[in-house]
């Protein structure tokens, strides 16, 4: 399939899909791959039609992106992976953790098994046909944090505009406003980051202010390049005297960048974070944040989809959890001059 897949200039994946008869295939792919097929003297293996899935859960799945802040040791993460566990454990079923990367082609092996018939797949930027290959599997999927259109799947995440608007908010309240505040974000890829930027910028043109395009930083959530983006800030001619951070990882970073630049939090700038992990309220000074439910994130995930495995045709939805403000002492009133 390899060889067929490189003379026919496709991937393998959809190689497969000709001799399984998808749909999705055009007519022409479709030629060019048994046009190669047939150069090379390859004839696809018959296989048994696997047995549908029982409409009755016994093991799910909980499936991540292979990365350091989609797994069960990121401090916001876990706590969803928690909430998932115990929500199995009320319904009585068994539950699998597996990091997965698309790219390489390979569904995940608790369906590659037949092991499961439903995954909670979380990930900061999921790849359509990846899903879509899971689906014609005969497995129901619900997504964390993110969404796909034309998928019978379930949608479950923090309502991040509100979030991201009332985190923008409470600094303007404070007094921020000339200079705006400043926000350290993530890339586009990033569904949750895509959010609160337009909570953010919807909040800016409320008070009337223009977005200042020096003060929109992009990083990857980490402490690391939070740190990196404050000191950035900082270097500015004219620099904030609040920041927004769309994760608390990198409003950590952000304070130890301003504790190392000798700027004092809150008095100087003020620094308020996003999803209340268990580090914030023992950072110095303690981070102010928007709370999220984490365990509430995964419990409900499993909840849907239960009832997406026992309905398979029914409608998506997309359900989103609501987020508080969490007012700790690296917040303040800005100065006057």
């Amino acid at each position: 399939m390899r060889e067929v897949a490189e003379l026919a200039g496709v991937s393998i994946a959809t190689v497969s899909a000709v001799f399984t008869g998808k749909s999705w295939v055009s007519p022409d792919t479709d030629a060019e791959v048994r046009r190669a097929a047939g150069q090379l003297g390859y004839e696809p293996r018959v296989r048994k039609t696997a047995a549908p899935p029982p409409r009755e859960p016994r093991m799910v799945g909980f499936v991540s992106w292979g990365s350091d802040m989609s797994t069960g040791a990121s401090p916001y993460f876990a706590p969803v992976l928690a909430g998932a566990q115990q929500a199995c454990a009320e319904l009585r079923l068994s539950i699998s953790f597996e990091t997965v990367d698309p790219e390489a082609g390979e569904l995940p092996l608790c369906v590659q098994r037949g092991e499961v018939s439903g995954l909670v797949v979380l990930s900061v930027g999921s790849d359509p046909g990846y899903l879509r290959r899971i689906h014609e599997a005969g497995v129901s999927c619900v997504l964390l944090e993110h969404a796909v259109k034309g998928l019978p799947m379930d949608f479950v995440r923090h309502d991040d505009e509100i979030g991201g608007y009332l985190a923008t908010r409470h600094l303007l309240d404070l007094g921020h406003t000339n200079p705006p505040p400043a926000i350290i974000t993530a890339k586009d890829r990033i569904a949750p980051a895509v959010e609160r930027l337009a909570g953010y910028r919807r909040a800016l043109a409320e008070y009337g202010l223009r977005e200042e395009p020096s003060f929109v930083r992009r990083n990857d959530f980490s402490i690391e390049t939070g740190y990196e983006q404050m000191a950035a800030l900082l270097a500015l001619p004219v620099r904030p005297s609040a920041v927004f951070c769309g994760n608390d990882e990198s409003a950590l970073g952000a304070l130890n960048a301003l504790r190392d630049h000798g700027v004092a939090v809150p008095e100087e700038m003020s620094v308020i974070g996003y999803d209340d992990i268990a580090m914030a309220a023992h950072a110095s000074p303690a981070l102010t944040t928007m709370a999220v439910d984490k365990e509430l994130l995964g419990a409900q995930a499993v909840w849907h989809l239960v009832q997406r495995i026992q309905r398979p045709a029914m409608t998506s939805r997309d359900t989103r959890l609501g987020v508080m403000l969490v007012q700790r002492q690296s917040t303040a009133p800005a100065r006057r001059s």
